[in-house]
């Protein structure tokens, strides 16, 4: 998988900027390539910029970004699908990793795919706080989204665009604030040297950016795209949708984002009903050290605790990526297009 910019060397202040829209490949060190997937907000290189050292320690990493101007959801599947499949046909079954929207537009890849009646070759699946539906939001948030989905005209869609983008401007600037209590921010976090602090601050600036250089035509499409999401089959015995080894990740303060009684997350929560759609399940809740909550796809500020996790599946998945060496992957491209899966009988 080598689609874009390529760059050797780690650490944030190494990646180059990535213009929307955009695939960076960075080399690793193994041969087992990740696709990373992005929530809306912000692109991939912040998003996983502190898992990349470990990743790039089993193989080539690709990460997702998303174009300011427009966004379209066939468009999407169409290229995660074809990244897969690319590096599948070369013998190195992709490990697919997606946060938050990112985790709902892996699952509905992996819907979509099945009810055409092809298997995508993943060598592991990863999903960290995966929003599978806009039924799966938080009530505020859900507020927030609702009159974007159902505004009848195009000036009224980008007024509620702007009330949201004022709210994760809000959240962003709060994420930069020491905070009191067991809770972390940017700059609160134990052991900070002015190194980590000056990453921190380049990261927050770059996600700042972001979010103000999405347009407001952008914005509301992206907003529609996770309205667009068929989000889980609610069959009470749908078909897998992958059998590789799947962990799941959810943080432990996920409520200020996600409903936790919602569709999505009531049932890829538990171990017992998410292994119906995905039958080599891990499920885990990510706490800091001293049982610090940890919220929503925190991967920046709470990267020790998910790595935590990450690197021993990993290591666990490299080495039955070892054992199929060399297997390759002939398929048929399923058409993307068109309405959601039906459900499974």
């Amino acid at each position: 998988m080598q689609p874009g910019d390529t760059s050797a060397r780690h650490g944030v202040s190494a990646l180059p900027t990535v213009t929307p829209p955009g695939l960076l490949w960075l080399a690793g060190r193994r041969g087992c390539p990740f696709l990373l997937v992005p929530g809306l907000v912000p692109d991939g290189p912040e998003t996983f910029a502190r898992q990349l050292p470990l990743l790039r320690r089993f193989g080539d990493v690709t990460l997702m970004s998303y174009p300011r101007r427009h966004f379209d959801l066939d468009g999407t599947l169409a290229t995660m699908q074809g990244l897969i499949e690319r590096a599948a046909n070369a013998g190195k079954a992709p490990v697919l990793v997606g946060t938050s929207v990112g985790g709902g537009f892996c699952v509905e890849l992996l819907q979509r795919c099945r009810a055409a009646g092809v298997e995508l070759p993943l060598t592991a699946l990863v999903l960290i706080s995966p929003m599978c539906s806009a039924g799966d939001l938080a009530p505020l948030l859900r507020r927030l989204l609702e009159p974007i989905l159902t505004a009848s005209d195009v000036p009224a869609s980008h007024r509620a665009v702007e009330r949201g983008r004022a709210f994760f401007r809000g959240l962003a600037r709060k994420a930069g604030s020491p905070r009191s209590g067991r809770e972390e921010g940017w700059t609160a976090l134990v052991g900070r040297g002015r190194s980590m602090a000056a990453e921190d601050s380049r990261l927050k600036a770059r996600i700042m950016a972001t979010i103000n250089a999405i347009s407001p035509e952008g914005a509301v499409e992206r907003c529609r795209a996770l309205g667009e999401l068929a989000g889980l089959d609610p069959s009470p015995r749908p078909a897998p949708l992958t059998r590789v080894p799947t962990l799941i990740l959810w943080g432990s303060k996920e409520r200020h984002t996600l409903d936790m009684n919602g569709p999505g997350p009531a049932t890829l929560s538990r171990p017992d009903l998410a292994c119906r759609y995905f039958p080599q399940v891990e499920v885990q809740w990510v706490y800091a050290a001293g049982g610090i909550e940890v919220p929503h796809a925190s991967l920046v500020v709470h990267h020790q605790a998910f790595n935590a996790i990450l690197r021993p599946f990993l290591t666990r998945c490299g080495r039955g990526s070892a054992r199929s060496k060399g297997r390759l992957f002939q398929l048929a491209r399923p058409a993307l297009t068109g309405s959601a899966p039906a459900s499974a009988s």
